[in-house]
């Protein structure tokens, strides 16, 4: 079957499975549980969204435009960071019910978040890579939450998606404070062999806290080929933990 007979089939797959899911299990907003959406009007418009206009060019922080307190001294690989909104309530329990609890009609609604931040980057980008789970959260959730909103954003965007990016076990972030997650993200994260990386890149995570990961994944694209990389996220949790 060829390749794009392939993908129609999935994408139609796909959207059985997710017929089939509604049908047996009536959606709920993943801000409120009240039934019948997966994202309410009411928390929609409650979402901590942030304005690229007047955030932090490097780190993707709120109100970091004139000086940032997040990442003042640091210095990161990627050229430049953009995020949907803060890692609050109603949007950190959305990534928080897709990656932990298995809600994956979620994929889209935060997809949708990634797509809004990116803003002009799509016209720049040639690729769209996610940063991939560990081994063992895979193992655990049975799913790859970065691969499935990789592949999400880039159905939205129209940037190709690429797996560029191989994970290794590493010890779950969360937790653990600046200097611990770079360590960790650093011996985690390493290129594909033999994948063609294009010059300009989009690295995709579901929330940047210290920039350990996405710094550590664009390392890794640096390696594979690529000249610039700027990076996405769908939530910035500030401080420095999550």
């Amino acid at each position: 079957m060829p390749g794009s007979d392939q993908r129609r089939v999935a994408r139609a797959a796909a959207a059985a499975s997710r017929t089939l899911a509604d049908l047996l299990w009536p959606p709920r907003c993943g801000g409120c549980d009240l039934p019948g959406r997966l994202l309410c009007e009411k928390c929609a418009a409650a979402l901590p969204r942030i304005d690229v206009t007047d955030a932090c060019p490097r780190c993707g922080a709120p109100d970091g435009s004139r000086g940032c307190a997040e990442c003042g001294g640091r210095d990161f690989a990627f050229a430049g960071a953009r995020c949907g909104g803060s890692f609050e309530p109603p949007l950190s329990r959305l990534v928080t019910l897709h990656k932990d609890a298995g809600e994956l009609r979620l994929t889209a609604v935060l997809a949708h978040l990634l797509r809004t931040a990116a803003g002009d980057w799509t016209d720049w980008a040639q690729a769209a890579v996610a940063v991939p789970a560990s081994p063992a959260a895979v193992r655990r959730r049975g799913f790859d939450h970065g691969a499935l909103l990789g592949a999400a954003f880039a159905a939205e965007s129209g940037v190709p998606a690429l797996e560029a990016l191989s994970a290794r076990s590493r010890q779950d972030q969360r937790g653990l404070g600046a200097s611990a997650r770079a360590r960790n993200a650093r011996s985690a994260i390493a290129p594909v062999p033999g994948v063609a990386v294009p010059p300009r890149v989009l690295a995709i995570d579901d929330v940047f806290t210290t920039g350990a990961t996405l710094d550590a994944a664009t390392s890794a694209l640096l390696e594979a080929g690529a000249r610039e990389v700027r990076v996405l996220a769908v939530a910035r949790a500030c401080g420095g933990r999550l």
